[in-house]
């Protein structure tokens, strides 16, 4: 390869590395902030330059091909070493043993929270992170109270003197019995939930923000809520579903067990997950980290989430 080809190459790789991590190319270029034209004939031009595609159409998605798979972990190395070498020329290297604290909905301690704290820490090893989690008041009392430089929390709030950035879209299901009528249908509105005296409703405490976003529903449907139980986490509600003792709504998921989801019909059946950061003026590694969400918050979540939109 020539060397103008090789640096061509290395001029490409920070787009093909996003798309590898969303796994879709109108999210990747929303993430870069480029014309989602542009980034597929960055990706046809990588594949040009190597002699072989790197991606493939894979549903409503993209799919790495072999030499994709092959070049994806090089690419990252380099992109990574190409932001190390940008945070010590700018100063930001004295983050190294630092310490932010994290309040969370306990729900994004699954697969958000960890990635973005390993991420991070690829960058900063030697960062500390002091973790508490609960429901979405708790983390945006830790917020006001100054127990947490960040919270992670749905439908995240405008606040003076911090700034927000959102990770993604949640979608909200109705989690129904296999032996449910509605179990088969495309979808289910919360008045047919309702109808012939309805299912009863498996909610989260007050307090916890999907309670508050099913309020709502049901508040702008006109319908009134029939709550069966009240639960303190999504785990317990589903366990509840499939003992079929209700229904429930919550955020997508598999189908399991003896439960499994519909889509919810209403135009508020989603919410937005979102990061606060805290003004890091006098603190480099909040500064720092602000920055990271920033720019990699949302492909890092997504990719955990394996969620390509």
């Amino acid at each position: 390869m020539r060397p103008a080809d090789s640096r061509a190459v290395v001029r490409l790789l920070p787009v093909f590395v996003v798309v590898a991590e969303v796994g879709q190319v109108t999210t990747a270029a929303a993430v870069l902030g480029m014309p989602q034209p542009t980034v597929s004939r960055a990706l046809a031009r990588l594949g040009e330059l190597l002699g072989t595609p790197v991606v493939e159409r894979d549903g409503r998605g993209i799919a790495l091909t072999a030499a994709g798979r092959a070049l994806l972990p090089f690419a990252q190395e380099g992109v990574g070493a190409l932001e190390r070498g940008v945070d010590v020329v700018t100063g930001s290297s004295v983050v190294g043993h630092g310490t932010v604290g994290l309040s969370f909905q306990t729900l994004l301690g699954e697969a958000v929270v960890p990635a973005l704290i390993r991420r991070f820490r690829d960058r900063f090893p030697g960062v500390r992170f002091e973790l508490a989690q609960g429901s979405r008041q708790k983390a945006l009392d830790d917020f006001a109270a100054g127990r947490c430089s960040v919270a992670l929390v749905a439908s995240p709030p405008s606040l003076p003197g911090a700034s927000t950035t959102v990770l993604y879209d949640e979608p909200l299901v109705v989690a129904v019995h296999r032996s449910h009528p509605a179990a088969g249908a495309g979808s289910v509105s919360v008045e047919r939930l309702a109808a012939d005296g309805g299912d009863e409703l498996i909610v989260l405490k007050t307090g916890f923000g999907l309670r508050g976003r099913v309020e709502e529903i049901y508040a702008d449907a006109g319908v009134p809520l029939r709550v069966a139980f009240e639960a303190e986490d999504v785990h317990t509600a589903r366990g509840l579903v499939g003992a079929g003792l209700g229904v429930a709504i919550l955020p997508d998921f598999a189908p399991e067990g003896d439960v499994v989801p519909v889509r919810l019909d209403h135009p508020q059946a989603q919410r937005t997950i979102g990061a606060m950061v805290r003004n890091p003026a006098h603190d480099p590694t909040i500064a720092a980290f602000e920055e990271f969400v920033g720019r990699s918050g949302r492909p890092v979540a997504l990719a955990a989430l394996s969620r390509p939109s």
